[in-house]
C-alpha cells in the first residue's frame, strides 16, 4: 500500500459536479504522489452517486466511499478517515477550489509548530474577494453583547491581526478547510458525530484548546469557497444551526452560561415571533430545543438502497 502524506476528506452530497470541480482543482496545484482523496458519497441520490463515480473513475488515488444513510458533517467525515493512510487530515468541504498549493506549507508548518491542534486558511469568496476564515466561540458575552463588546474585553483582540500576514492564533477556523495532524486528530476522538450540521469546528477547536493545543490561522494561503452552494437554506436546517449550537454551548460552556444565551435568545425570537414566519417558526423550534439533540434532522435520516 502506498503511503500518502496527505489525506484529504471530501463529503459528496447531491454535489457529484462540484465535487468533481473541487477535486480538479486540488490535482491542479498539489503533487498526486503525496495526497490521497476519499471521497464520502452522504447517501446521495443515486443518480448523483453514479455521476459521481463517472466523473472521477479516471483519478487513481481517488477512493470512494458509499454511506446507506446521511451521517451529516462529523459522521461523515469520521466514516471517511477509516480509509485514510496519510500522516495528515485535511476536511474540505466539495465547494472548494483551489487556487494554489497549500500542503507543502501546511505540512511545513505543522512540524515546526508543536502546539498546532488545527490550521486554517484565508477564504475567498468567487470573485477572490476575502471572506470571514476565523471567528470567536460563542459564548454569553458574543450572544448577547455582540461581537465589538466582546473585543473591548478580550486581551487577545482578533481584529488587530486582520492585516498580519504571518500566522496568528484564533478560537476557531471555518470548517470549510481544517488542516490535522493525524495524531492529534486521534486523540482527541476526532468530530463529535453527535451533531448533525453546524458548529462541529467550533466544538472541536475548543475540545482542542482544553488539552493544549491551538488553532492557528495561515493568511497567506488561499482557496476559493462558493459558500452555500453545497446546501439548501430552509427552515429546517436555519433550525439544526440552532439545535448544534445549544448542544456545542451546554456541552462546553456548561450549564448557567447555556441557560443565560438560550433564554436570551428564546426572549429575542418571541419580540420577532410576530414580524416573520421564519422567527416564529424558529421561536417555536426553540421552545422544544434542548442539549439533548433530540429534534436533529439526524434522527430524520432514511436507509438507502
Amino acid at each position: 500500500m502506498k503511503d500518502y502524506k496527505v489525506s484529504v476528506i471530501i463529503i459528496n452530497y447531491n454535489t457529484s459536479q462540484l465535487t468533481y470541480e473541487c477535486i480538479q482543482s486540488i490535482f491542479q496545484y498539489e503533487k498526486r504522489e503525496n495526497i490521497e482523496i476519499i471521497v464520502v458519497d452522504n447517501a446521495s441520490k443515486i443518480t448523483d452517486y453514479e455521476n459521481l463515480t463517472t466523473l472521477l473513475s479516471s483519478f487513481s488515488n481517488v477512493l470512494i466511499v458509499r454511506s446507506k444513510i446521511n451521517l451529516g458533517f462529523g459522521g461523515g467525515n469520521m466514516f471517511g478517515i477509516q480509509h485514510a493512510t496519510g500522516n495528515y487530515f485535511a476536511f474540505i468541504n466539495s465547494d472548494v477550489l483551489f487556487v494554489e498549493s497549500v500542503f507543502d506549507k501546511l505540512t511545513l508548518f505543522s512540524e515546526k509548530t508543536p502546539d498546532l491542534g488545527v490550521a486554517g486558511i484565508q477564504i475567498l469568496d468567487e470573485n477572490h474577494k476575502k471572506s470571514i476564515s476565523y471567528r470567536y466561540f460563542e459564548g454569553v458575552r458574543y450572544k448577547l453583547f455582540g461581537r465589538k463588546f466582546l473585543e473591548f474585553t478580550k486581551k487577545d483582540k482578533l481584529s488587530t491581526q486582520e492585516n498580519n500576514p504571518n500566522p496568528f492564533m484564533v478560537d476557531f477556523v471555518i470548517g470549510s478547510f481544517m488542516f490535522f495532524r493525524k495524531e492529534v486528530f486521534n486523540s482527541i476522538g476526532g468530530f463529535d458525530t453527535n451533531i448533525f450540521l453546524y458548529y462541529e469546528e467550533s466544538d472541536i477547536c475548543y475540545r482542542l484548546k482544553k488539552v493544549g493545543y491551538k488553532t492557528y490561522f495561515i493568511p497567506e494561503l488561499k482557496y476559493i469557497h462558493l459558500e452555500g452552494k453545497s446546501s439548501n437554506r430552509n427552515l429546517d436546517l436555519k433550525a439544526e444551526h440552532w439545535i448544534s449550537y445549544f448542544y456545542v454551548t451546554r456541552k462546553n460552556f456548561g450549564l448557567l452560561k447555556y441557560l443565560i444565551i438560550k433564554y436570551y435568545l428564546l426572549i429575542t425570537y418571541f419580540f420577532k415571533a410576530p414580524f416573520k414566519k421564519k422567527n416564529a417558526f424558529l421561536f417555536k423550534k426553540m421552545l422544544q430545543m434542548n442539549e439533548s439533540l433530540a429534534l436533529s434532522l439526524k434522527h430524520k435520516q432514511k436507509m438507502s438502497d
